[in-house]
């Protein structure tokens, strides 16, 4: 719930508030530096173990009784369980983060409703599952404003949780009829009156924000019903359904492979196509997206029409794969295969703990040969590997448990958080080893190279009087480049690789001025393969860093890659028959995979950083942070949980005290399995009071 900017003030109540204002700067240090003043302290998202959670000691034993009375009354009469928290801090996240990922952590389900009050914070907020059609946003909104808010604002805390569990009570109780029309007109119109009021004193929401929320519940595949909406807006969204719809594709991929073996060619078909096609409109959103962002001068009617034409293929992508969810998950039954795949999970464990040396030997090898700018993109998935072995340890005991119990929709949640932990630790361990055949290839194909880039030196001088001062300042360019080759090929032969590509790239266009077609298509052939080559590693390189970090990565370095990936397969097509064409695509696509590698690489160091602030530890680990590893962490940041908690820290720069009432387009409560970003998520309402 947000507040307008109230009106200012002037005369007498001016003078007031002036010296009101006054009165508070001078008492405030002394309020905060005075001893014995109890200070919030920050908590950290947790794992709920009961469904009343006092963690500020607000609450009598009576009080406690009285609110778990209600909740059961609801539970027993709507099917809805209510679950509350107290706490002192939301630790600096946003009240619906720290929500989420609590609701996250604990494995709570479409009809769980949790109510997160931060006491020392004086923020709250009520998050609801999208699923959850019983109880409408409308109705969220007003329980929030009409029986929470009030009751929070005078430091009722037992009431507050009394009318959540009244208002959700209230909201789903079937309708009576005509006879209640008059009541619900009735409390419309006080309800219209009390917004009224709200919005004359509490902030004004940006008008983006409001549009944004309000097409969370629109149908976003009609090209229709999202040209309706302004530039601002569609910007916004764009972003995060970006990031959303390659995650799904991500985890849907993932899923569908490791249940192909038991669908069989033919059985997986259909689940096949559906990825593929998502995967297709995905490009291609990408693509308009690297146009946006790169273009300069494009008029906004054109602007609007390619924000639209992107909107529209994520949603798209989303509707081709949640199509599939419910044949997928009918077709691949966990509950009576789960048995099997845990001995599954388990067999990998022990063959990935064997590998998981070899991989750390191999990486303290590379160490030592070579330059750590060339082992970047590698050089803490050993530990985070370590991290996913955890977790699939812990999601497989929890799962057996949950057997035991005959809790099937846990055991499900379990046995998929255990797969996909196996997934990301199987990816990650590969990605050393890749990074050894990346690095031992470039050894190999470098030498080539530079003979290749001599010999343009020398046709570069032998063209000097024809080139001009473009050329000669190329040749020297290339010249330098060669030199750092010969130092540097045995210690970093990556970055040797790419030095000598991009110089040789200047050169080519210099030398095609002063040199015929022809030759220059006889040197394209030459070039080629080691462009190519290069460009493959590259783009591999950067694909594997962001796949198994993609947690923590946003729309942009995925709009590079994307663009990176879709040259280099141009390139390849091309080669054949327009090598000239093809090398100039090799180029640029490694060009693309520096770039998005550069930004990833960007994003999850402000993501650790902000991590290590707020929790005291990081994926991977180090001797800098303060406490031991969170294997959840790791799990957030490779996108094995949902992405509430990445989103929350990410945004964490400009915290936002306000109402969220709108739900993010996204899973954000659940592992991560086959289907599009919107299959599930959360709604909610909450703010300051």
């Amino acid at each position: 719930m947000h507040r307008q900017r109230p009106a200012p003030r002037t005369g007498p109540r001016r003078a007031a508030w002036t010296v009101l204002l006054a009165l508070l700067l001078v008492t405030a240090p002394v309020l905060f530096l005075a001893p014995g003043v109890p200070m919030a302290q920050a908590e950290q998202p947790f794992e709920l173990r009961d469904r009343i959670t006092d963690n500020a000691s607000v609450l009598t034993a009576e009080e406690a009784a009285s609110v778990r009375e209600a909740m059961n009354v609801l539970s027993d009469a709507r099917g809805i369980r209510l679950w509350v928290v107290f706490t002192d801090s939301f630790s600096g996240i946003d009240g619906s983060t720290w929500t989420d990922t609590v609701t996250e952590l604990s494995r709570l389900a479409d009809e769980d409703v949790v109510l997160a009050v931060a006491v020392g914070d004086r923020d709250y907020y009520l998050g609801l599952a999208s699923a959850l059609t019983s109880v409408t946003s409308a109705e969220e909104r007003s329980i929030a404003r009409d029986d929470i808010e009030p009751n929070l604002a005078a430091d009722r805390w037992a009431a507050a949780a009394l009318g959540a569990a009244d208002g959700l009570e209230r909201a789903a109780a079937p309708s009576a009829g005509g006879g209640a029309m008059g009541l619900i007109v009735v409390v419309g119109v006080i309800a219209g009156i009390a917004v009224l009021a709200v919005l004359l004193v509490r902030r004004r929401r940006s008008g983006a924000d409001h549009q944004a929320a309000r097409l969370a519940g629109l149908d976003l595949t009609n090209r229709a019903v999202v040209a309706q909406q302004p530039v601002p807006v569609l910007e916004k969204l764009s972003r995060t359904m970006l990031v959303d719809t390659d995650n799904a594709i991500s985890s849907s991929a993932e899923e569908l492979a490791r249940a192909a073996d038991e669908f069989g060619d033919r059985g997986s078909m259909g689940f096949r196509a559906a990825v593929d096609a998502a995967r297709n409109d995905l490009a291609r959103a990408f693509q308009l997206r690297q146009q946006l962002d790169t273009g300069t001068g494009i008029p906004m009617l054109q602007r609007h029409a390619m924000l639209v034409d992107l909107v529209t293929l994520c949603a798209r992508a989303d509707a081709a794969l949640d199509e599939q969810v419910e044949a997928f998950d009918s077709k691949r039954d966990l509950l009576v295969q789960a048995p099997d795949i845990l001995d599954a999970v388990a067999r990998d464990i022990v063959t990935i703990s064997v590998r998981l040396p070899e991989a750390e030997k191999t990486l303290a090898a590379l160490k030592e040969q070579f330059a750590p700018e060339a082992l970047a993109t590698i050089i803490t998935n050993p530990g985070l590997a370590r991290d996913h072995v955890q977790l699939a340890e812990s999601a497989s005991s929890r799962s057996h448990e949950a057997l035991g119990r005959g809790d099937a929709e846990g055991a499900v949640a379990q046995v998929r958080a255990a797969e996909s932990a196996v997934s990301q630790a199987n990816a990650l361990i590969a990605g050393v080893e890749n990074a050894e055949n990346d690095i031992r290839a470039a050894i190999d194909k470098l030498p080539a190279a530079m003979a290749d880039l001599d010999q343009d030196i020398a046709a570069a001088q032998r063209l000097a009087s024809s080139g001009g001062p473009r050329l000669a300042e190329a040749r020297a360019r290339a010249e330098a480049a060669l030199a750092h080759a010969r130092r540097a090929q045995r210690s970093d032969p990556l970055s040797s690789m790419k030095h000598i590509v991009l110089a040789d790239d200047a050169l080519d266009d210099v030398l095609d001025e002063a040199s015929e077609n022809e030759r220059r298509r006889q040197h394209a052939v030459r070039t080629l393969e080691n462009d190519l080559a290069a460009a493959k590693a590259h783009v591999t390189a950067t694909l594997d860093y962001i796949s198994t970090r993609r947690g923590a990565v946003g729309a942009q370095p995925r709009t590079r890659l994307s663009e990176a990936m879709r040259h280099l397969a141009e390139a390849q097509a091309k080669s054949a028959t327009d090598p000239v064409a093809a090398l100039n695509l090799a180029r640029a696509a490694m060009q693309l995979a520096q770039q998005a590698l550069a930004e990833a690489q960007n994003e999850v160091r402000t993501w650790e950083g902000q991590q290590q602030r707020a929790f005291g530890y990081a994926p991977g680990g180090g001797a800098s942070f303060r406490q031991s590893r969170n294997p959840a962490t790791g799990a957030v940041l490779g996108g094995v949980l949902g992405g509430a908690l990445a989103h929350g820290m990410q945004n964490r720069s400009k915290p936002s005290r306000a109402a969220r009432p709108a739900r993010r387009h996204g899973r954000a409560a659940q592992t991560r399995s086959f289907g599009g970003p919107r299959t599930s998520g959360r709604r909610g309402t909450g703010g300051r009071f």
